[in-house]
């Protein structure tokens, strides 16, 4: 992987990656007792590419669908600004992840689509490596996380 200064964009590097790494390390969070499952990422892009709103699903039945959480950078339509759980789900890791992907989100590549789903299955060893290396590539390179997300009550 390329590594950059903070004011280059990473081309080969989309915002949808970022999202679905941050995921992938906080699976254990999201789907403690379940080897099987899967994780759907909703999201919706304005017609600049940035994130307009993101919502994570969760699912261990196949049909049936749990709102993990729901994050609003900006306030569109009736939703307050920042990242809620539900259902009982809570990650401390996904919303540092998050809370930092947001603030560098001009680093990364603009979303492809302006509504998609991103599917993550239960992720494999390496595929756990894979998005802590890079992780700790990005935070390297672009900055410390930040403290104290910010989570919605």
């Amino acid at each position: 992987m390329m590594l950059i200064a903070k004011s280059q964009l990473l081309p080969t590097v989309q915002l949808q990656c970022a999202l679905g790494y941050a995921v992938i390390q906080s699976w254990d969070e999201f789907m403690p007792d379940s080897v099987s499952g899967l994780i759907h990422i909703e999201y919706q892009a304005g017609s600049d590419g940035s994130l307009d709103f993101l919502l994570i699903w969760a699912s261990t039945l196949w049909g049936y669908w749990n709102l993990v959480c729901e994050y609003w950078p900006r306030p569109l339509w009736s939703h307050a600004i920042g990242l809620r759980y539900s259902n009982n789900y809570h990650s401390v890791r996904f919303a540092h992840a998050l809370e930092f992907v947001m603030a560098h989100e001009e680093a990364f590549s603009k979303l492809p689509n302006r509504h998609g789903p991103i599917q993550i299955y239960p992720p494999t060893q390496e595929q756990r490596r894979e998005a802590e290396r890079w992780s700790s590539e990005v935070y390297d390179n672009l900055g410390p996380i930040p403290m104290e997300p910010q989570i919605a009550s």
